[in-house]
């Protein structure tokens, strides 16, 4: 009984090196246009509170927020500053994944075009033993 055979396999460097392009320029666009616009956010809204109102009797105050001076518009403010800080994390943690996506990409094209030239070799050696010449050691 004979085994399967696999199909050959190819892989289009250009199409990877297309790849790492996309990648960057998703991560660029990310870093300018949605990192980029948080700090416009930041000013409209009024900065990070880092306040924690939860215990404090309800009362009117001259410390306003963005969202007023009164007691749950701190708690509307912390929760705002939660989800700034949250949508700010995950678009730093976006890019940092999206610049290994493309440095792992560019090692495999590396390891790719060295395997190749390898076996470009290994196969000019077996050639010239075929042919009955010498063949150099690698060093």
């Amino acid at each position: 009984m004979s085994q399967p055979s696999l199909p050959a396999t190819s892989v289009e460097l250009g199409q990877l090196e297309q790849a790492v392009g996309t990648i960057e320029q998703i991560r660029q666009f990310i870093e300018t246009h949605c990192l980029g616009a948080l700090p416009a956010i930041t000013e409209a809204l009024g900065s990070v509170s880092n306040v924690d109102m939860s215990d404090v009797d309800y009362h009117f105050t001259r410390q306003a927020t963005v969202f007023g001076g009164f007691y749950s518009a701190y708690g509307m403010q912390a929760r705002n500053d939660d989800v700034y800080r949250a949508v700010q994390i995950s678009l730093q943690e976006l890019m940092d994944h999206l610049s290994q996506a493309a440095e792992t990409t560019r090692t495999m094209i590396q390891n790719y075009r060295v395997t190749e030239e390898r076996n470009t070799a290994m196969a000019a050696d077996i050639e010239r033993a075929l042919l009955g010449q010498t063949v150099e050691d690698p060093v």
